[in-house]
């Protein structure tokens, strides 16, 4: 039979029955055939859990069982009926909202698992199949229909035969990988009937992991080298996002036990150990509380958890292992300790980490993977994944970069985003950034982003997240999304529905129920709020009084529903951490709690013997430490994730920073399926000008044709060698220099259908005759100096304005200038050149580079830019005053020129305003001043 079944039974008996009926319809189209069908009930698909997802070989289809049977009523946002019952879609409106979101969880793991690379995964499908037959009279729109199906139990086989898209080809082989990735374990069900086969068929296991490209495979053989041989003992395997880190390591894991070693494989935390491909420890896990799946991990954890400082335990690895750690730029060796006061060893991971393996003593090893163009944490000196952590301990290290992107988005413009801030992470230029959009990665002003949130965060919260810069930033947001959620301003602490994320849960496993009921990073909803219980302690140093402290006893909604006692001065903290004094003080007083539970227990015995004893005191209370989990710091969420993720690109280090492109760059890596940024408009040199026309002066000719640079020894190309001199450049006094600026001018003119017909050479001057292609005529001057650079370009003709605008467009295009100028530059270019203005001359000195810009002979700005100096100022037919930031305007300032004034100075404005409209600014008259203020 070619009816494979994954994944588990459900947890109530209908749709256990409904799962069961379901396969046997498929019977009739599969039991005797070569088709196969893959089914996966009840799995987790990127933390959803999903009833049913069926794979095909041209075709995926993601459902859900819904109880209900007849006339089928129900619009797109609106709720569904069944014959007058309500049509539940879990949390969602109606199934559709449920199935939609479904669908993209499931695009989403393919995407991160990197399967099913060049297929379009757009065309998933969804549907629901009901029990009882269904009257479909849905009010559904035909884009949603062309995806969405509905069905029932007796014709679910027919609508499953007839999915196919040929952009979702999917091979046997590629169906049982998803399964194998998954982790899922077959379901045996009762089928009546026989199974069909090739008779030199083998049975279906799930097959090898898809091949390694040729880098990867250069780079796994410098891998087992170095597992092999060699005296370094530390490597590090760089890469940014979609490199292949992650399969690189499955891969090493695989080797490394080929050859006979231990294999240790590390995250830096539970949350993401439990998400990787290969099976891994948290880092803390490893050196201080020993496997987590250890039997002896419960009795640990119940005599570490008395403890503030939990100690690094003895090494009982092999001598030789080999440890892989994952993720490792969210490493660094910088104090800390955990939000209830709770300390690791020293405190200092990566010290603690290297004590405990003694690499500096035997025979282990370790390669860390990781993203070096993230926010890193902690300062040089920790920095494990260049070395120089390692160097310090005069340990060998060395290093492997991942160049080759694998793109499994089909060109999305996420993944050419990312691209684009690490090309100029590595080249450290700051300068420019104009950012791809699509249906995955959008630009929104603030109205719209906002509008959009709060739809978000009513319809299913645990799919969306705010980041910011800052936890001040995170909190507004907070105080802005819950008055709109509840609808009110005065809010209690903890409201029922309010979102929060767990950073400490309370330990509450068993032998019954292994792990924690919330991991760190889980985001719960909170189901009803209970008693709020106070607390005191007094301190010796705080003399105003016991310090008071307060907790919050909320149900929360998730997979087992629970209790949870939250730390309600953690929760509101207006900074990431805990003020001190609170701190100190509930160490303090669970200290004395412990105290009076020992004597307590004294007292029990005291009783036991018929003394009389008080009553013991209550137990000791386990807070929870959580913040509200609707925003966060792109510096907390690194390496978390979220469907959908929107980012305030507000930034104190400004947007011309490594600090602001690594910032984003690192919130691109959290979001799974779509990112939306608001306060972000695109980076260029020009973003943050400010016009001052109160600067403005009157100003004479301004140049044309200035700035480019000529050599009278230079290399001439070959065309250049066999043309002819002009009727008399031969009498120049200094013939190769004369030959050089002819060379420049006659290239740029022949673009235009002009030529060269007589020279005449004078003391810093050549000029030229030139014939046109009507047989026009024209004069044109250049003007240089001493130092071979061109001063000015003239025509004597005010009709022949055109043509020296476009050679002196075409001379200065051939020209050098520093990488600084060269960005003003183009910026500049492309920029004005969408308003028909152009660049007519650029001459760069020390320190500073001057732009004229034109559009008739009558309309000219000149530019001033220091660009090392840290300010800058223009000039024009105008003149233009302020100040400059290294690859940013900040204050600008225009005045009139040539022509008449009121034109001038109108088109000056013009000219200006629309450098700084496209990032948004917008020009204010002040009656005072005269000026415009951006």
């Amino acid at each position: 039979m070619t009816i494979r079944v994954y994944g588990e039974k459900a947890g109530r008996t209908h749709e256990n029955q409904m799962l069961q009926v379901f396969l046997e319809r498929l019977e009739d189209r599969w039991a005797y055939s070569t088709d196969w069908i893959v089914a996966i009930a009840n799995a987790m698909w990127n933390g959803a859990e999903i009833d049913l997802v069926c794979i095909l070989p041209s075709a995926i289809i993601v459902a859900d069982f819904k109880s209900h049977g007849g006339k089928l009523t129900g619009t797109e946002n609106g709720p569904w009926q069944a014959d007058g019952a309500i049509v539940k879609g879990g949390r969602k409106a109606n199934p559709y909202q449920q199935l939609r979101d479904n669908k993209f969880f499931v695009l989403d793991w393919l995407q991160s698992k990197a399967l099913l690379s060049g297929r379009n995964l757009d065309h998933i499908s969804a549907g629901v199949i009901f029990s009882s037959r269904i009257e479909d009279h849905l009010e559904l729109p035909p884009k949603v229909r062309s995806w969405f199906y509905r069905t029932d139990l007796a014709n679910c086989a027919v609508m499953l035969d007839g999915l196919s898209s040929p952009e979702l080809r999917i091979a046997h082989d590629e169906a049982l990988e998803i399964v194998r990735r998954l982790g899922v374990q077959p379901i045996e069900w009762a089928n009546s009937r026989p199974q069909v086969r090739d008779i030199h068929s083998r049975p279906d296991q799930p097959q090898a992991r898809t091949p390694l490209t040729a880098h990867q495979r250069e780079a796994l053989q410098t891998l087992s080298s170095f597992v092999a041989e060699g005296d370094s003992v530390s490597l590090s395997v760089l890469g940014m996002t979609s490199t292949g880190k992650s399969r690189l390591l499955a891969e090493l894991a695989d080797e490394v036990k080929k050859v006979g070693k231990q294999v240790i494989v590390l995250q830096p935390n539970r949350r993401l150990a439990g998400r990787a491909e290969v099976e891994s420890n948290s880092i803390y896990g490893h050196l201080y509380t020993g496997s987590v799946n250890g039997d002896d991990e419960l009795e640990n954890e119940v005599e570490q958890k008395e403890l503030k400082v939990i100690p690094l335990r003895a090494c009982d690895d092999a001598a030789d292992c080999v440890y892989l750690v994952d993720d490792a730029h969210l490493l660094g060796d910088s104090r800390f300790s955990t939000p209830d006061g709770k300390q690791y060893g020293t405190g200092h991971l990566l010290s603690d980490f290297f004590e405990f393996a003694a690499f500096d003593k035997g025979a282990r090893k370790v390669v860390f993977f990781g993203d070096p163009y993230q926010i890193q944490r902690g300062g040089s000196e920790g920095a494990v994944l260049s070395g120089d952590f390692q160097k310090s301990r005069e340990l060998k290290h060395q290093s492997l970069e991942l160049t080759q992107l694998i793109d499994s988005t089909g060109g999305s413009a996420k993944l050419t985003n990312a691209v684009k801030l690490v090309t100029a992470i590595h080249a450290q230029k700051f300068a420019t950034l104009e950012l791809e959009t699509d249906g995955g990665f959008r630009v929104l002003d603030k109205k719209d982003a906002a509008n959009e949130m709060v739809d978000h965060f009513q319809a299913d919260p645990s799919s969306v997240w705010y980041l910011a810069e800052t936890h001040g930033q995170s909190n507004a947001f907070t105080q802005w999304i819950r008055e709109r959620l509840h609808r009110k301003k005065r809010l209690d602490t903890v409201e029922v529905g309010d979102l929060l994320e767990v950073y400490v849960s309370p330990d509450v496993r068993n032998a019954f129920s292994p792990g924690e009921a919330v991991p760190p990073g889980g985001r719960v909803t909170v189901a009803s709020v209970n008693e709020r219980s106070s607390y005191q302690q007094g301190l010796s140093s705080v003399k105003s009084g016991p310090v008071k402290f307060h907790s919050l006893r909320c149900r929360v909604d998730c997979r087992d529903e629970i209790e949870l006692e939250v730390f309600e001065e953690f929760l509101r903290a207006e900074k990431p951490e805990l003020d001190k004094e609170t701190a100190v003080a509930e160490s303090v007083w669970r200290k004395a709690a412990k105290r009076d539970r020992e004597s307590a227990f004294g007292g029990k015995q005291a009783a036991l013997q018929g003394i009389e004893v008080p009553p013991p005191p209550p137990a000791e209370t386990d807070f929870t430490y959580a913040r509200y989990g609707y925003a966060s710091t792109v510096h907390h969420a690194q390496g978390m994730s979220q469907p959908i993720c929107y980012v305030n690109c507000d930034h104190a280090a400004g947007r011309h920073s490594e600090g602001f492109f690594r910032w984003l760059y690192s919130a691109l890596t959290v979001a799974e399926r779509e990112l939306v940024l608001l306060n972000f408009t695109d980076i260029h040199p020009f973003d943050a000008a400010v016009w001052k026309a109160g600067a403005v002066k009157v100003g004479a000719d301004i140049a044309v044709g200035a700035g480019w640079v000529f050599q009278s020894n230079g290399i001439a190309s070959e065309r250049d060698q066999q043309r002819s001199l002009p009727e008399g450049l031969d009498q120049s006094k200094d013939v190769l220099k004369s030959v050089a600026i002819w060379l420049r001018v006659v290239n740029a003119v022949e673009r235009f259908g002009w030529r060269v017909a007589k020279a005449a050479s004078y003391p810093y001057q050549e000029q030229y005759d030139l014939s046109g292609p009507q047989g026009e005529h024209c004069l044109l001057r250049i003007a240089y100096n001493g130092k071979n650079v061109v001063t000015a370009m003239h025509v004597k003709e005010p009709e022949h304005w055109g043509l020296l605008s476009d050679v002196a467009f075409e001379c200065l295009l051939t020209n050098d200038y520093s990488p600084e100028a060269a960005a003003l530059l183009r910026s500049t270019r492309s920029r004005l050149g969408q308003i028909g203005w152009k660049v007519v001359s650029a001459t760069e000195t020390s320190y500073r580079l001057a732009i004229t810009v034109a559009r008739s002979q009558d309309e000219r700005v000149v530019t001033f830019h220091h660009i090392q100096a840290n300010w800058f100022s223009a000039h024009r037919s105008q003149s233009v005053f302020g100040t400059y930031r290294p690859f940013g305007f900040r204050h600008i300032g225009a005045s009139r020129g040539i022509g008449r004034a009121s034109r001038t100075r109108r088109n000056c404005r013009y000219l200006l305003n629309f450098l700084f409209r496209s990032n948004g600014w917008v020009a204010e008259r002040s009656r005072c001043m005269n000026t415009e203020t951006f």
